[in-house]
């Protein structure tokens, strides 16, 4: 897959299928407007931008991120997106909409646009389905525009899932996502405290995105292009350092082979909350506690089949 950051930079040979959006999360509804771009002979490409919108727009109101750069590119990646326009958004947003669509068709051979039933774009938003639709049938371009994805009599949506990631509704979330909550970085060295309890872990700083209330969370860690199951702990570690606010994240792998991983990237999909941060009276306490939460992967083998999910690729410039 590659990446351009300009109109510019784009082929302009080839026949292309875009679709238009933020994507954060790459939810389901994403997925729809990424298949409706599908079936035809041109390759499949996204144009997004390289800042949510809200965030340049109404920075006071912007939501935190589902997913980071990397995150959401690696996704388009495993979805087959051929390449991912990155626009910046300050240099556009002011556009006319009609100009800004005329701008895509000069730069790019275009044949079909995809956009959701709720995209606005343009000068003051003014750009929206129906517009597109009138432009597309004057510039021969075929319009497609997705309506809502529904599940569960629910509406699926960056928002709705934000709230389920704060509250700890890992699962639900993920049932409206391509792919589960993730969460990627470079290993720090932690207090080593684990592995006194036979418990040794990676440790991740906090990204610069949400993330899922305190607990305890079974998980999935891809490491290298291998899939291995895992607890992941995101809290403070009351037990052990009961005056400290700093959120950690912590990660146990279920396998022996792996040995040091300090400085080296890893991908951590939560997969379910098993329950909360707790403050135990004694590491011993604490201990018993971690046989009880490891006993979870074992259940969790019994009735699922571990899916092989894409390791996140820390350069997102990658071709």
């Amino acid at each position: 897959m590659q990446i351009f950051k300009s109109l510019e930079e784009v082929p302009k040979n080839q026949p292309v299928s875009l679709a238009i959006g933020n994507f954060d999360g790459v939810h389901l509804g994403h997925a729809k407007i990424i298949n409706a771009c599908k079936g035809r002979n041109s390759r499949l490409a996204i144009l997004t931008f390289d800042i949510h919108p809200r965030a340049f727009l109404y920075p006071d109101f912007a939501p935190e991120l589902l997913t980071l750069q990397r995150e959401k590119y690696t996704f388009f990646k495993a979805l087959g997106i051929d390449f991912v326009i990155e626009l910046p958004f300050s240099r556009y947003f002011s556009m006319e909409p009609t100009a800004f669509l005329d701008l895509l068709q000069k730069n790019m051979k275009l044949e079909a646009l995809t956009i959701g039933f709720n995209f606005f774009f343009g000068k003051n938003q003014k750009g929206n389905a129906d517009l597109a639709f009138w432009w597309g049938r004057s510039a021969s371009v075929k319009i497609n525009v997705v309506q809502p994805f529904m599940k569960n009599g629910m509406r699926v949506s960056s928002t709705a899932i934000r709230e389920l990631v704060l509250a700890g509704h890992i699962a639900q979330a993920n049932s409206f996502s391509s792919f589960p909550f993730v969460i990627s970085g470079e290993v720090k060295t932690g207090k080593k405290i684990g592995r006194t309890l036979n418990f040794p872990t990676i440790n991740l700083e906090t990204p610069p995105k949400i993330i899922p209330t305190d607990g305890v969370y079974l998980s999935q860690t891809v490491l290298d292009g291998h899939n291995y199951l895992s607890l992941t702990n995101i809290g403070n570690n009351p037990t052990i350092d009961r005056e400290s606010n700093q959120k950690v994240i912590e990660t146990w792998v279920d396998s022996t082979g792996i040995g040091e991983l300090y400085g080296r990237n890893v991908t951590i999909y939560l997969l379910k909350r098993i329950r909360s941060e707790i403050r135990f009276s004694s590491k011993e306490k604490l201990a018993e506690m971690i046989a009880k939460d490891k006993a979870e992967i074992d259940i969790y083998k019994k009735s699922n089949k571990i899916k092989e999910l894409p390791e996140v690729i820390m350069d997102s410039s990658f071709i």
